[in-house]
């Protein structure tokens, strides 16, 4: 798992091509301008969505991991929690990744702020919690990349 600000995202080069092609993206596009919805940037290798939505309380939350894909989390509008936590370390409660790449688990992990103009990377085997509400909820704009890494 990685976080930080977009501006820094060429500090992270090298750590696969996929990586490095989605971070220029989100540098180099007018993230801000695009409507909600999937765009294709490189085939399924790589793709963008825009999501915008009112985050939520961690009650309403919950974990989940991805076997192919590696998650870039942008926030374009507003700011979120983001959990992270090992996925060994949680418990398995649906199996969703032969047919749409996620499994959902239960558990405890951390918590991070992450803010208007900053990103997290959510590698395979990273259970992340992303849409949580900061104080109380609030409407957010997000890009999320999938990347294909496996």
């Amino acid at each position: 798992m990685i976080m930080d600000q977009l501006k820094n995202a060429g500090l992270y080069k090298g750590l696969h091509p996929n990586i490095d092609y989605a971070l220029q993206y989100l540098q180099t596009h007018p993230i801000a301008d695009m409507a909600p919805g999937k765009y294709e940037i490189k085939g399924e290798d790589i793709f963008l969505l825009i999501q915008t939505y009112d985050t939520r309380s961690l009650d309403e939350g919950f974990w989940e991991a991805h076997r192919t894909y590696t998650d870039i989390q942008y926030m374009v509008e507003g700011s979120e929690l983001m959990g992270v936590a090992h996925i060994e370390n949680l418990k398995l409660t649906e199996d969703h990744l032969d047919e749409k790449d996620y499994v959902v688990l239960e558990g405890d992990g951390n918590f991070l702020k992450v803010e208007q103009g900053s990103f997290a990377v959510f590698y395979p085997g990273d259970a992340h919690m992303p849409c949580l509400s900061v104080d109380q909820p609030a409407q957010v704009k997000k890009a999320v990349v999938k990347v294909r890494v496996a």
